[in-house]
């Protein structure tokens, strides 16, 4: 058996996942969410390490997660994510050698500063041969070192770094069927994951990520907005939020006028979010390896918010629906689809860990 732990650090919380693996069966051993002190994490980014190391150590201890080896994701600002197209070449060095001299000529970061990965998504022919469509991830090195430090800080020992990205990805939709795999019929599918301050639009065919944005939109403004309008203090606001949502039957017990009120303010602070969705989408569609898009997945703390689906599929005009980061376990242990959503990430993580193979 098994056993790989993943963490998540995000603007307001931190989220980790214990998982087992056992005769080709993946199950949850634990989970946790809790949230973070104001100001740790900004935008993806580490603003006060040496408070941030005491409260991951508090937190693996408090959650009692084995072992001290742990996988970490990445989404912020100073990532840069391009789709690059080469040769198709069977050799791997020689494959990550062409890898790295095009994302030197694409990526604006020199390469000494850089942490370059790629993931290869498509194989295709043209009047040039066989070629390979990578994504290429390029983080400031700087960025990354700190990560590790603070981790380390924490007694912690890093064993992998991913793009949230294809965490996402990883946690939220099946892998492809064999049969079915690079087959140029398979439609795309967006994914929405709203963390606190920040949004990560994806596109994926076959699983793979073919496209990438972070969007300056997370619950947080949903909250700000709430409070806002009605007056509560924050805290009230975002379990109001969540409790009240966009749409639904009137709920037991609340004053009809709140209920209009608050889906008022959510309505209103939830466009900017329909509107970038949209242009990420039309972005996609423009490109000449576009796929028709199928669906959009949403998941984070956000999709808690009652109608938020029905809401994105009305202003977006195709099917949304809720993701369930359970179903990519053999056993959920009873994971619960609020801690469920709050985890994705870090599921994802523990999900491709080279521990399981």
């Amino acid at each position: 058996m098994s056993t790989v732990v993943a963490l998540d650090i995000g603007s307001s919380s931190i989220a980790g996942v214990e998982l087992k693996t056992a005769r080709e069966r993946v199950t949850l051993a634990k989970a946790a969410v809790e949230p973070l002190p104001p100001g740790l994490v900004h935008d993806g980014e580490i603003v006060r390490p040496d408070e941030l190391a005491a409260e991951i150590k508090r937190f693996w201890r408090t959650a009692r997660f084995s072992g001290k080896r742990v996988r970490l994701g990445v989404a912020n600002q100073r990532v840069v994510v391009r789709t690059i197209e080469l040769p198709f070449l069977d050799d791997d060095r020689e494959r990550r050698a062409a890898v790295e001299f095009e994302a030197a000529e694409q990526i604006p970061i020199p390469p000494d500063q850089t942490v370059v990965d790629s993931q290869p998504v498509l194989r295709f022919a043209n009047e040039a041969g066989e070629r390979e469509r990578h994504v290429v991830v390029a983080a400031h090195r700087d960025m990354v070192d700190g990560l590790v430090a603070t981790v380390r800080q924490a007694g912690l020992q890093p064993t992998g770094i991913d793009l949230e990205a294809f965490a996402i990805l990883r946690a939220l939709l099946p892998p492809p069927m064999v049969i079915d795999e690079g087959s140029s019929d398979t439609p795309a599918v967006a994914v929405c994951h709203v963390g606190a301050e920040v949004t990560n639009m994806i596109v994926s065919v076959d699983r793979r990520c073919h496209f990438t944005r972070l969007v300056g939109f997370g619950g947080s403004h949903l909250t700000t907005a709430v409070a806002e309008r009605t007056g509560l203090p924050i805290e009230e606001a975002e379990a109001v939020k969540t409790a009240c949502g966009l749409l639904g039957d009137p709920l037991d017990g609340w004053d009809a006028d709140t209920v209009a009120e608050v889906r008022h303010a959510l309505a209103l602070g939830a466009r900017p979010l329909v509107r970038e969705i949209s242009r990420s989408l039309e972005y996609y569609r423009s490109q000449t390896f576009a796929r028709p898009i199928g669906s959009l997945v949403i998941s984070g703390g956000t999709s808690l918010c009652n109608g938020i689906d029905r809401y994105l599929q009305q202003g977006l005009g195709i099917p949304v629906v809720l993701g369930d980061p359970a179903g990519q376990l053999d056993s959920g242990g009873g994971l619960t689809p609020d801690l469920a959503a709050r985890a994705a990430v870090a599921l994802g993580l523990a999900l491709d860990a080279p521990e399981r193979s």
